[in-house]
Parts: C-alpha cells; sequence; structure tokens
C-alpha cells in the first residue's frame, strides 16, 4: 500500500513540474523552520519540544488566459499557484526523530504593492519519519504507528521584494504528519513554525498590466453531474492490528459560477469492515447492511488549472447501531482532472482532528 501510495503522489508531482514549467514564471525558496512540536492529545504530551529545519519550495503561477485583461498594478490582484515543496523537519526528541517529505503544493499570491505580495500555500504529501511507536522501546512514542506518513502543511507568508528577481519571505505554519489509520497508533505529530527564508524568481519582470494572472475560465466541467468510487484501507485497533477495508460511492451535483470555485451537494455511501469486530478482533456478528453509512455531503472545490482543493463536510442520515461516530464528518483532499469526464481523487476522511481513513478512487463526470 505504501509503494503504491508513493508511485501516486510521485507521478503527480513530476506532471505537476513539466505541464507547468514551460509557460509559466516560476519561484524557488529556501526557509529556515523554526518552532515548537504542539502535542493535542494526552497520549503526546512527552512529545513536546522545539523544532528546527529547512523547506524548499519550487511554484508556478498557473497559465496565462491571452483573452482576459487584468487591472493596473496599482490595485490588489490575485493569482494562483502550484507546485512542489520538500521539508525536512528535526522533532527535537531521540525518540521522536526527524522527518523528511514532500508533497503538491496549492496556494496563490496577492500582489498589494510593487514591492509586497501576500502568500498561502497547502501542501499534501507522503513524509518519512525515522521513529515510530514500539510497544517495548518506544512506548512514549504513541504519536506516529508508521515510518511512511501523510503530510499536511498550512502556510501564510509575507514577501518584500528587494530585487526584480529577489524577495525575502517571513510566515508562520502549521506542519502535521499522520498514516490515516494505515498502522496504529495514529495521534499524530503537530508542529506549529515560522519560516524564514529567500525567494529567486529567475524569470520575473515587473509588469505594469499584470498579464501574468490567470483567470480561470468558467464552465470547467461538461455537466454538473458526477459519480465515483474510492476505497480505502485501515488498521483496525492497536490491539486487534488487522487491515479492513471501506469502499465509498458517492453522487454529487456540482454549481460553478467563478472562475476557480466549485460547489457541490450530494450523498456519500460507506461500506466499511471496521463494523465486523470490535476492539479487540471479536466478531460482532452483524449482517451486511449493519456496515453501511449513508451521508449528506456538502463541499467545496478551490481549482488551480487540472488540480483541485476539496473540503467537504457531511452528516450521517443513517449509520450502524453499534457505531461510536459523531453525527457529522469532515473531509480535505485532492482531485486531479485526468481528461474532460474523469477525476483522480484521494480524500482524507475525519470527525473533528481524528482521522478516519484516507480514500483514493475515480469520478465520472456526465
Amino acid at each position: 500500500m505504501y509503494n503504491k501510495c508513493n508511485k501516486h503522489i510521485g507521478f503527480t508531482l513530476l506532471f505537476v513540474i513539466i505541464s507547468n514549467f514551460g509557460y509559466s514564471q516560476y519561484s524557488l525558496s529556501l526557509q529556515y523552520l523554526t518552532g515548537v512540536m504542539v502535542p493535542h492529545s494526552e497520549f503526546t504530551k512527552p512529545l513536546k519540544a522545539n523544532v528546527s529545519g529547512l523547506q524548499i519550495d519550487a511554484l508556478w503561477k498557473l497559465r496565462l488566459d491571452q483573452s482576459n485583461k487584468i487591472a493596473s498594478s496599482s490595485t490588489v490582484l490575485y493569482c494562483p499557484k502550484i507546485g512542489t515543496s520538500l521539508i525536512f523537519l528535526n522533532n527535537g526528541l531521540p525518540v521522536t526523530g526527524f522527518q523528511f517529505g514532500g508533497g503538491v503544493t496549492l496556494g496563490a499570491e496577492i500582489s498589494v504593492k510593487r514591492e509586497w505580495l501576500l502568500n498561502w500555500y497547502f501542501t499534501h504529501g507522503l513524509s518519512y519519519v525515522s521513529e515510530k511507536y514500539d510497544t517495548f522501546t518506544k512506548p512514549v512514542n504513541f504519536a506516529i504507528g508508521s515510518h511512511i506518513n501523510f503530510l499536511a502543511q498550512l502556510k501564510v507568508e509575507a514577501q518584500y521584494n528587494i530585487l526584480p528577481n529577489f524577495s525575502i519571505g517571513i510566515g508562520a505554519n502549521l506542519t502535521h504528519v499522520s498514516n490515516a489509520n494505515f498502522a496504529k497508533p495514529n495521534v499524530g505529530l503537530n508542529a506549529i513554525h515560522a519560516n524564514i527564508g529567500v525567494v529567486y524568481f529567475p524569470n520575473e519582470v515587473y509588469n505594469t498590466d499584470r498579464s501574468s494572472f490567470y483567470l480561470h475560465k468558467k464552465r470547467y466541467y461538461t455537466n454538473p453531474w458526477a459519480i465515483g468510487m474510492r476505497y480505502a484501507v485501515r488498521e483496525h485497533t492497536l490491539e486487534y492490528p488487522t487491515s479492513l477495508t471501506a469502499v465509498i460511492t458517492d453522487i454529487q451535483y456540482r454549481i460553478q459560477k467563478s472562475a476557480n470555485h466549485v460547489w457541490d451537494i450530494g450523498f456519500d455511501l460507506f461500506s466499511d469492515d471496521n463494523y465486523k469486530f470490535d476492539r479487540y478482533g471479536n466478531s460482532n456478528d452483524i449482517s451486511y447492511l449493519d456496515q453501511w453509512e449513508l451521508g449528506l455531503k456538502f463541499g467545496h472545490q478551490y481549482v488551480f488549472g487540472r488540480v483541485g482543493l476539496r473540503t467537504d463536510l457531511g452528516m450521517y442520515l443513517f449509520r450502524p447501531i453499534i457505531s461510536e461516530k459523531p453525527a457529522f464528518y469532515n473531509c480535505i483532499g485532492i482531485d486531479y482532472r485526468l481528461s474532460q469526464n474523469w477525476v483522480a481523487r484521494t480524500r482524507l476522511k475525519a470527525h473533528l482532528n481524528v482521522a478516519d481513513y484516507m480514500e483514493f478512487g475515480l469520478s465520472y463526470l456526465w
């Protein structure tokens, strides 16, 4: 499963880099990270420590739409970006070691004045964590149950252009790693840290009409309906460390009335094998229908060319009697448009800050 995940992320990163390098302005940045590991559970309080590291970002402004003219540079302008990031972070303790990861980065640049830029970015990918939980040798590291984990980072940054091709950047980051229940335990590590660094623009030229800013065409999809199927694997419990599967089907109706925003409403149907067993692996002796969940879902997708940053909020209309899950669920993920009618999707399903599983699948638009 981990090898498959690595291949999916690798192909996505390669395609993003190749498809954007040839036609867009891009930037390279090197940042120093410093902050603190913040426990978000009583199980991980001993893991609080100072963290430090380095981050490299390669970001591209999205494809030009020459048919649209942008306002003058005296106004506040918005430019979506896409790229990739590499992150190395010392977790601050021998028992937690270090993490090294990378992923797809989505975000935007807000041009306030000629010299000042404000940026926001979200990175999603994979991270290798050097130390993981072990019942005998590392019982205190209850945060991470596997070496390979999913990475999520949210960053807000201000940049000041000191030269046409160089900027200084300073910002704040929230970096999270966990394995989406592929292996127990899965409390996860959260680091809050500042970043300071330099940004290099190899082909940057001050542009008075800002013609490099991207405007997305309306009617991104052919028709408003979509149907999809996704697959997920999670380890049941620490006491019964067996990988069980879930199959998710959905149908949704999409509404797009602006360049980069798509809203949708629909239903999620979950078939989850985890209901078959209790915490210790004993059979719950339930029928086939007692492992189904039905949810009403409202979603939003922020479109970056072929890539979309997805957030969903759902409410269970039906769930098994033995379920201990809350009434609502929330999801975040990335969509990639393979063709006019097919979209590849990955989505993390959670209940507030408690992950359920990571989903991988396809949707068909018609």
